[in-house]
């Protein structure tokens, strides 16, 4: 009895050690890949930490098979803990709107609150960015409570100038009512193509699932834009792309048209990476270039009134 359980014994300690080993040596690399959280043992220097960055952007980032991205990664293994190095290595992987940053600048970067005006029969929607660590359940019920406070409206207005991005699901629920149920928007990756879905007023699929409520308004949709109009703020123009009665109106947008993913590393750094390209409703795809609108900014009041009726 003695001999088998000291066989056990032996066989379990041997699991625990390749257990250990495995967590260690992966952990950090496809800890992000798979869970959105790199997992390390013992030793997180610099060199761990940037080497994972670099292998989660070989596995996910939408360049990562390239040809320009093994020759940045191999360089980078000459000199692991080179910033440079690291940064080209990241920018080769996921294109412009990848890049490693602080969490904290992160964290301290001002947030705007979206508002609902309503004025001669249009309702006026303003849709500042929204990071990951803000409330994006206020922001949604801001946004939605605010357009469907006035069912009688005969327009709407929804000004993405300025938004920079954040976290899309805050912004889809928020705009929901203008919205129709079904596929909004996808994204195309190395891995396959998934679908950000509205159902109602709520949205799953991209950024933080989140419902609201209010129902839906049927009527037309004007989107403002600008050369600042970035990253999911481009996702949410995309969501409004191909449908009856919309139109847009501003300047090109800023060309972060794309899909991130976000991995926190345990010396107060993180990875913001692309994984894949937006795709309308239309069919068309988006990534690195900017969005055209419809027409100039100036052209919206005439819009209005052929739509209000004034």
């Amino acid at each position: 009895m003695k001999t088998v359980l000291k066989i056990f014994g032996g066989l379990f300690v041997v699991a625990l050690i390749a257990v250990v080993a495995a967590v260690y040596f992966f952990g950090p690399s496809y800890g992000g890949v798979f869970a959105g959280k790199p997992v390390f043992l013992f030793n997180a220097s610099e060199k761990r930490i940037n080497t994972a960055m670099v292998d989660t952007a070989a596995f996910t980032g939408i360049y990562g098979e390239s040809e320009e991205f093994q020759r940045a990664r191999e360089a980078f293994k000459e000199d692991p803990t080179n910033p440079d190095l690291l940064d080209a290595a990241i920018d080769a992987a996921g294109g412009k709107h990848s890049k490693v940053f602080s969490t904290e600048s992160e964290k301290e970067i001002e947030k705007t609150a979206p508002v609902v005006n309503y004025d001669d029969g249009v309702l006026r929607a303003t849709v500042p960015s929204i990071g990951r660590h803000n409330d994006g359940q206020a922001y949604a019920d801001t946004l939605a409570q605010g357009l469907t406070a006035h069912p009688e409206a005969c327009a709407a207005v929804v000004d993405l100038r300025g938004n920079g991005g954040g976290d899309m699901g805050p912004m889809y629920a928020g705009l929901s009512p203008l919205l129709p149920d079904g596929t909004a928007l996808s994204f195309v990756s190395r891995m396959g193509t998934t679908d950000v879905t509205i159902d109602g007023n709520s949205v799953t699929g991209g950024g933080t699932p989140t419902t609201t409520s209010g129902g839906k308004l049927n009527i037309p949709v004007a989107v403002l834009t600008d050369d600042n109009t970035a990253s999911s703020a481009e996702a949410t123009l995309l969501a409004f792309r191909g449908l009856d009665n919309v139109r847009t109106f501003g300047e090109p947008t800023a060309g972060y048209a794309s899909a991130n993913m976000v991995i926190d590393y345990p010396d107060g750094r993180s990875l913001m990476l692309t994984t894949a390209k937006d795709k309308a409703r239309t069919g068309e795809e988006f990534a690195e270039d900017p969005i055209a609108p419809d027409a100039p900014e100036s052209e919206l009041d005439s819009w209005l009134a052929s739509r209000c009726g004034s």
